[in-house]
């Protein structure tokens, strides 16, 4: 298997780019028509190791006339393919199909449906092969960065607010209420990570307290006295399946994102779900009048 970090999304779309079939389902037309194909195409054996596996893909909708076919990783390169139903009367197409097959899931939930997303309204809307040919091969297509091997960086969300050890406890406490946010990192000079303030850190300072003998002693409380200081880091080159295995075996719902010891954002459980669904995107309701 040919190891492609990057590549663009014309890379990935095999020639011929567009198959004919006929019905309503991908999977069958192609089992029926593959044969068809040149025989150095990579979706005649992709078909066939899927059937020697067993089980039909189930299709997963992507818009109200046109799925997702995920056909899995096997040996073969990376590749699309666009399927195309016989033309029915009143319209051009009735239905159609990205085919996809030798990306892992990550790299499809967030690289590629967006992609096929962005052109689907327009292909269907074409009346032609050769029309939606010409969207395929242009250059705002075809040179969309589809990440294989996804990497913290590319889904990290960056850096908003942070505060530094001596910042006083009643700011980083109107910080997070006037920001609504769950945590709020603490950062040295260089911006080094030193630790994490939550809502579950500061409210035992916001209560009364019942001592009130002495209270104009006391020095002001800073972050530094009430920051979690062993925080679980990531780098932003490690692989985001890594990085959701840490989050699943400390029960952490976000990662600091780390470069070189400076904190660049957070890793997000939200963006690890979505990465790994098995879903895609909900269809789009039929437009109306």
């Amino acid at each position: 298997m040919v190891d492609v970090r990057s590549p663009g999304f014309g890379e990935l779309l095999c020639e011929p780019g567009i198959v004919l079939g006929s019905g309503e389902d991908a999977w069958d037309s192609l089992c029926r028509g593959v044969d068809d194909l040149p025989g150095s195409h990579p979706l005649r054996e992709v078909c066939r190791r899927v059937e020697r596996v067993g089980g039909n893909p189930e299709p997963m909708p992507l818009a109200s006339n046109v799925d997702v076919l995920n056909l899995r990783r096997g040996e073969e390169s990376p590749g699309v393919v666009l399927w195309l139903s016989a033309q029915a009367e009143g319209r051009p197409f009735s239905k159609a199909a990205w085919v996809v097959w030798g990306l892992p899931r990550p790299s499809l939930n967030l690289f590629l449906l967006p992609v096929l997303s962005s052109v689907t309204d327009a292909i269907m809307a074409t009346d032609t092969v050769d029309d939606i040919r010409e969207i395929l091969i242009s250059k705002a297509l075809i040179n969309k960065t589809i990440d294989i091997d996804v990497r913290v960086e590319k889904v990290v969300t960056p850096l908003t607010y942070r505060i530094y050890p001596d910042t006083p406890l009643r700011e980083v406490q109107q910080l997070l209420v006037r920001r609504d946010l769950p945590v709020v990192p603490v950062v040295g000079a260089n911006h080094e990570m030193l630790g994490v303030i939550t809502v579950s850190d500061i409210l035992p300072h916001m209560l009364p307290s019942t001592d009130t003998l002495g209270t104009q002693a006391r020095r002001p409380i800073t972050a530094r006295d009430v920051m979690t200081r062993a925080v679980l880091c990531v780098s932003e080159d490690e692989l985001l399946v890594e990085a959701g295995r840490s989050m699943i075996a400390r029960g952490v719902s976000r990662l600091p994102v780390v470069r070189d010891a400076e904190l660049v954002g957070f890793l997000e459980r939200e963006t690890v779900m979505r990465a790994f669904a098995d879903t895609t995107l909900p269809p789009r309701r039929p437009r109306t009048g």
